[in-house]
């Protein structure tokens, strides 16, 4: 049966595996994706090979607004039979900053912003247009944890905080400096899966909130904003250790 699943994160790294699988696992699927206006299309014509279906909305994740109005655009397309029935979202969309001093065009911290609050902005907007069953499925990571055991002692525990505190910049010591940035991130991981329980307890039945964790995965864009041995850390040297 023609569906259609909406999908955050499907540029690079795991995010781009996940929208090549479910197109090859799901011949019925019209695969929608959020992306920056300037790519979203070349994505969409580089996923749709081989008759696939594949659109794509512009948003840019770190501007709440933008994510309203890529919502709403969604909403539209659905109520005038547009696209198939909705019954997937893949929140897989986030950064990681140097510090926990970046702010978005909304004035809130960018990690928290495109980790947690994006995500969530779609799935409230979305909520009533899901066609049961339906699936939710939100990226969370190991960093949550905090320990060397999880992430090699590179990213620090989360600090957790009232959602509004950690919304804004400054939240954790010393905020101009990586380790805050990356606590931001850790943080922001936890704040998910705090929000996938609770999707869990409140959205209707036949539509299921899944929390994702893929495990390390060096190799990604994640890191693009990190200093020049850090990147090179995980271009080159951590994607060996997987092995």
């Amino acid at each position: 049966m023609k569906h259609t699943i909406v999908m955050t994160g499907a540029s690079r790294g795991i995010g781009r595996v996940a929208a090549e699988h479910i197109l090859r696992q799901s011949p019925d699927v019209h695969l929608l994706v959020v992306a920056r206006e300037s790519y979203g299309a070349r994505l969409a014509a580089e996923l749709a090979t081989g008759g696939r279906t594949v659109s794509h909305v512009p948003a840019d994740l770190g501007s709440l607004d933008s994510v309203r109005q890529a919502a709403t655009e969604i909403r539209d397309r659905l109520d005038r039979d547009e696209l198939p029935p909705l019954r997937g979202f893949v929140g897989n969309g986030g950064i990681q900053y140097t510090n926990a001093l970046t702010e978005g065009p909304d004035g809130l911290e960018a990690t928290f912003t495109v980790n947690v609050l994006a995500n969530h902005l779609f799935v409230r907007l979305l909520q009533d247009r899901f066609a049961a069953p339906a699936r939710i499925v939100i990226t969370v990571s190991d960093t949550h944890f905090g320990d060397f055991k999880h992430n090699l002692g590179m990213v620090p525990g989360p600090a957790w905080k009232s959602p509004d505190a950690l919304a804004r910049t400054g939240a954790f010591p010393k905020p101009d400096t990586t380790a805050a940035g990356r606590t931001a991130y850790s943080t922001s991981k936890l704040a998910a899966i705090y929000l996938v329980h609770e999707y869990a307890r409140r959205l209707p039945a036949g539509i299921d909130a899944v929390a994702y964790n893929p495990g390390f995965v060096p190799g990604t864009g994640l890191a693009r904003n990190a200093d020049a041995v850090s990147r090179f850390a995980m271009r080159r040297i951590l994607p060996v250790m997987t092995l």
